[in-house]
């Protein structure tokens, strides 16, 4: 169920909470070790101090040799110590205490030259093992001499095994509790990477699939988010592409359906050769209309993949309007029919590539022309300053449904699908419109009342 990212998050974890619990292991049983070892001899130093006491009560008479002897082993026993006191003040050394072997001579000397000497681990071989030694010099108005004391080391090896076995314990304790959070958060942290693989597997196969759950609130989120935002995007840019498809088939379907019809008749002679003329200039326009839905097919696709450069300059609006205007009445054959004409100021001027914005205009007085009649009105406005230009064509032509407002910008979106096949259009004007304006910068909005009329409003940059 869980690929090699859960294995690699859960081994991971596993070798860094190993090594942290085996580094605080050795750092804290080594810290104890010391310790351990600095208490103890701590504590020989104390009895060492204790001896002295005695030995200085000695030479004052207090005690006789026999009370400082069994006082000495005494404190040797009760601290489980070895204690060795040297005289130095006759002609020969004298030991009060067991003496032990040769090879203390070094440390010895060390201390009766008024050194103390701490030595941590060193092997006697009366004892048999290994002691903590420590050397006190003894100074006194008539004393002189040294105090050894051997401890072995076993108190200390004891106490620390206890600790190992205490530290070992709670090494395992937290190892297991540790492999049981690391194996939940690995999990965790795995599942939505294991779901979204698996989704894109799905998607890939064409399946449609649900979003996957989770807050932006970390980077697995976001990446979960911004896969529900792609797939979403990509179920939109599908439906398009098929949308799209249909269209175009529709769009090729129908007059080459009519141009095959119109050939078929003639050369069946089912059409007379009176009637020929006529049907053959009813296939002509059927060819001008496919010719004008693959132009605006490559356009709008130069558009949308930003293959369309624009060619800014001085634009005087006045101009580009009627020439705009004097194209549509002799496509639609309505010379007669005069749009009103708003412009503030009546030298408007604006930067703009002339001959997109001339496009723009054209698609949009063709249908205010088309959905018009004659007893309507269109009138366009402009207005503008240094901060924006304001241009509307307004019609009072049939209106749009305000249900079909928010689609109208679509491509092959028609309100009226058999009239505006009629009327000679691709359904593609307004999408290129949309775009050319978008190309300037600009934004286009259409408001509209169902048999009232429509008014397109189109805002540009200001110079």
């Amino acid at each position: 169920m869980y690929g090699g990212i859960f294995r690699r998050l859960l081994f991971t974890y596993i070798i860094i909470m190993v090594v942290i619990i085996g580094l605080l292991s050795i750092f804290l049983s080594q810290f104890l070790r010391i310790y351990f070892f600095q208490a103890k001899q701590r504590e020989l130093t104390d009895i060492g101090r204790q001896v002295e006491t005695q030995l200085i009560r000695h030479r004052r008479e207090e005690i006789s040799r026999r009370e400082l002897t069994d006082r000495i082993n005494t404190i040797g026993r009760a601290a489980n110590a070895r204690i060795m006191v040297v005289e130095t003040d006759k002609d020969d050394a004298s030991l009060l205490s067991s003496g032990l072997d040769n090879e203390l001579q070094p440390l010895l000397n060390q201390v009766l030259e008024g050194e103390k000497v701490v030595e941590r681990q060193h092997f006697a071989r009366e004892l048999n093992t290994f002691v903590v030694t420590v050397g006190i010099p003894v100074t006194g108005e008539d004393t002189k001499g040294a105090v050894l004391l051997f401890s072995p080391v076993y108190d200390v090896d004891q106490a620390m095994t206890r600790v190992y076995k205490i530290i070992l314990g709670a090494s395992l304790v937290s190892l297991a509790v540790g492999l049981v959070l690391i194996w939940i958060t690995s999990r965790k942290m795995s599942r939505p990477i294991t779901d979204l693989s698996l989704m894109a597997r799905k998607i890939a196969e064409g399946e449609a699939v649900p979003d996957i759950p989770g807050e932006p609130e970390d980077e697995i989120g976001q990446l979960a988010h911004s896969f529900n935002y792609m797939k979403n995007q990509l179920a939109i840019t599908e439906k398009m592409r098929q949308e799209f498809i249909a269209g175009v088939s529709h769009e090729l379907r129908t007059p080459l359906t009519s141009i095959r019809g119109f050939i078929q008749g003639i050369l069946d002679g089912v059409i007379r050769p009176e009637e020929q003329s006529s049907y053959l200039k009813l296939a002509y326009e059927e060819t001008s209309r496919l010719t004008r839905l693959t132009n605006d097919l490559l356009e709008l696709t130069k558009l949308e993949a930003g293959a369309v450069k624009l060619d800014k300059e001085p634009v005087v609006f006045r101009e580009l309007l009627d020439e705009s205007i004097l194209s549509v009445q002799r496509s639609m054959g309505r010379m007669e029919f005069q749009p009103e004409i708003k412009i503030s100021p009546p030298g408007l001027s604006f930067k703009a590539d002339p001959d997109r914005l001339k496009q723009v205009m054209i698609n949009l007085l063709t249908n205010a022309f088309k959905y018009t009649p004659d007893a309507g009105k269109i009138t366009v406005e402009a207005s503008g300053d240094s901060m924006k230009t304001v241009i509307r064509v307004i019609d009072t032509g049939m209106g749009i449904p305000a249900d079909e407002i928010p689609f109208i910008f679509e491509k092959f979106h028609r309100v009226d699908k058999s009239r505006n096949s009629e009327a000679g259009g691709t359904g593609l004007g307004l999408s290129i419109v949309r775009n050319l304006v978008e190309l300037h910068g600009g934004k286009i909005t259409a408001e509209s009342a169902e048999g009232k009329g429509t008014c397109f409003e189109i805002v540009l940059p200001g110079n």
